[in-house]
């Protein structure tokens, strides 16, 4: 029994999540192909507005966390409770942000990453922690991923790998499909490979599926993991077009969107409305 736990462990381990639809398994990576994915990643880009949002310094949003009561709603879930709301803030293309607990078992804590240092400060007081420590992963997580799948068209737009993925159609609308990845177009280690699911007729993109290489637990099989993040309630600020509901499901797409693995609520959206100085936290402030 245990030789088999162990092959197929093994097995589960070796596979990796790969999104490439199946034109783009028989086709590879063409010219034709990588000229019209990017010209639909950049048509899209700006039509969302994202040309301004890459004009902004800071922005900062309050968000309303609702993880899954299940068993992977409960292995992945990133705070202490099911349901939190939180403040953001972040600086516009870096990985520099914060976050604030509102309410719940950590309220009044601020968790933050500034030149890729981890702090938390509680009660005024600031304690610069091992951001790989097991304790500190998910916040780690946390403020990446969330500030990363805001900015997505923005940071995939710069991927060196962008190539035309074909069409399809999911829940009685009209997508192009665009595959986005660094390093080589074949699932590896290095990298997440990425398929944007771009809707044809209002021009938005409505889903992003994903792989997922160094997630913060890494339960066996965790290789094979991917995800899906579904778009919705898009409001113009400002000239930018901000999705505030984005729910995440795993491993596919739902029609039916109480199958939400985890689902951010954002409200009070706004851009350079604090000084990019709060959130160079060095541990000189309270010295």
């Amino acid at each position: 029994m245990s030789v088999i736990l162990f092959i197929c462990t093994f097995f589960f381990q070796s596979c990796l999540h790969d999104v490439r639809p199946r034109m783009l398994k028989r086709e590879g990576i063409t010219e034709a192909n990588t000229l019209k994915g990017k010209q639909i990643l950049d048509k899209v880009w700006k039509k969302q507005g994202v040309d301004k949002f890459e004009e902004r310094n800071v922005y900062s949003f309050e968000g309303f966390d609702t993880w899954k009561k299940s068993k992977l709603g409960k292995t992945g879930k990133l705070w202490p409770d099911y349901k939190t709301t939180l403040e953001f803030k972040f600086q516009v293309d870096t990985l520099d942000g914060q976050l604030t607990f509102i309410d719940g078992e950590r309220k009044g804590t601020i968790a933050g990453i500034y030149n890729s240092n981890y702090y938390e400060i509680t009660n005024g007081k600031t304690d610069f922690q091992d951001r790989d420590a097991k304790s500190n992963r998910r916040a780690v997580f946390a403020l990446f991923h969330i500030q990363y799948f805001l900015e997505l068209l923005s940071r995939l737009r710069q991927a060196p790998i962008i190539s035309y993925a074909g069409s399809n159609e999911f829940n009685d609308k009209q997508y192009d499909l665009i595959f986005c990845t660094w390093g080589k177009p074949k699932p590896h280690l290095e990298h997440d490979q990425y398929l944007l699911w771009i809707n044809k007729e209002t021009g938005l993109m409505d889903y992003a599926e994903y792989s997922v290489r160094e997630p913060y637990v890494k339960p066996p099989g965790y290789k094979m993991i991917g995800g899906n993040i579904e778009y919705s309630d898009y409001r113009e600020i400002e000239g930018v077009w901000i999705s505030h509901n984005q729910i995440v499901y795993p491993f596919k797409k739902k029609t039916n969107q109480n199958k939400f693995i985890h689902k951010l609520k954002i409200s009070d959206f706004q851009f350079d409305n604090f000084d990019v100085e709060e959130l160079k936290i060095t541990g000189k402030e309270k010295q």
